[in-house]
């Protein structure tokens, strides 16, 4: 079982007859998570629902974008970086970009509101690994919130990942012990692209979505968009883990590398075109996944899980 899932809701809702998955949708299903629904939101925070289900919708025109950036970079045509900041360039270049600019500050801050929340009532309901990944998860959000919101207000464009990485890489190998950090920090994202991937490949992020409120067709399109997109989450992640490890090992900041990096080099791959196509796909995939979850991500508390 994951560390990271919420010990309230198990697998109870998945069961496997004839060698294929199926969801409890029967009445008793029904009935009991409808049950949990309306209890997590008379007795939590319904605003804090509504944030999150907003941010969801906010995160999936994010990766959309940089998804739509690294398939033209595949054929050649981009015009930006496949990064945030190539990715808030690309939208405010089209009509009513600001606008869909804003959507983005609001949902960033939405989910930083909500991970703050997840943090604040895990005590009982999460395991540490959850809340650990809550506060990491909810500083890249916040980071995320205020690049948006000071390119949308003073123009100042997100520093690119990759000069990011290396920046912060060579800043903390000029500490003592610092070769040190980077490669725990570099093992310990190494891990967490592996663990995106697992999460893909056995579909744990199904435990986190009310599958058995989903028509066959919905749940059938989450399974896919979620195994395209978490496996491409896990690519980047990894890539950007080992390159972390590489500099540590060589001292080297030059060899950090970040998301645009890390795309670029799927690129300089034998049929790179083709992975970097696939890999963009997926997180276009994730993309779409998130518009789903806005809408069928669980909820305990009266805070998504």
């Amino acid at each position: 079982m994951s560390i990271f899932r919420n010990t309230r809701y198990r697998r109870r809702d998945r069961v496997t007859t004839g060698g294929r998955r199926r969801w409890r949708t029967g009445g008793g299903y029904r009935g009991r998570r409808a049950s949990d629904y309306r209890r997590s939101r008379s007795t939590g925070s319904a605003g804090i629902e509504t944030a999150a289900r907003f941010g969801f919708l906010a995160r999936g025109v994010a990766y959309i974008v940089i998804g739509i950036l690294g398939f033209m970079l595949a054929i050649g045509t981009a015009e930006h970086e496949p990064d945030a900041g190539g990715a808030l360039a690309a939208i405010a270049s089209k009509p009513l970009g600001y606008l869909l600019l804003w959507v983005l500050v609001f949902g960033f801050a939405a989910l930083t509101v909500w991970r703050i929340a997840q943090v604040a009532t895990a005590r009982r309901t999460y395991s540490g690994g959850h809340r650990l990944y809550a506060v990491v998860s909810g500083t890249i959000y916040a980071l995320a919130f205020l690049a948006t919101l000071r390119f949308v207000v003073h123009g100042r464009y997100p520093t690119p990942t990759d000069a990011a990485a290396r920046d912060l890489t060579g800043r903390i190998l000029s500490w003592d012990g610092g070769q040190v950090v980077v490669l725990l920090i570099g093992l310990a994202v190494l891990a967490f692209g592996i663990w995106q991937t697992i999460r893909g490949l056995r579909l744990e992020f199904v435990d986190d979505l009310r599958m058995g409120w989903m028509t066959h067709g919905s749940r059938e399109a989450v399974i896919w968009l979620g195994r395209l997109g978490y496996l491409a989450r896990g690519a980047i992640v990894i890539g950007i883990g080992l390159a972390a490890i590489v500099a540590g090992a060589n001292y080297d900041p030059a060899e950090a590398k970040g998301v645009d990096a890390v795309l670029r080099d799927f690129a300089d791959e034998p049929f790179g075109p083709w992975l970097l196509i696939l890999v963009s796909v997926g997180l276009m995939a994730f993309g779409v996944l998130s518009f789903l979850e806005a809408k069928h991500r669980r909820t305990y508390g009266g805070v998504p899980v």
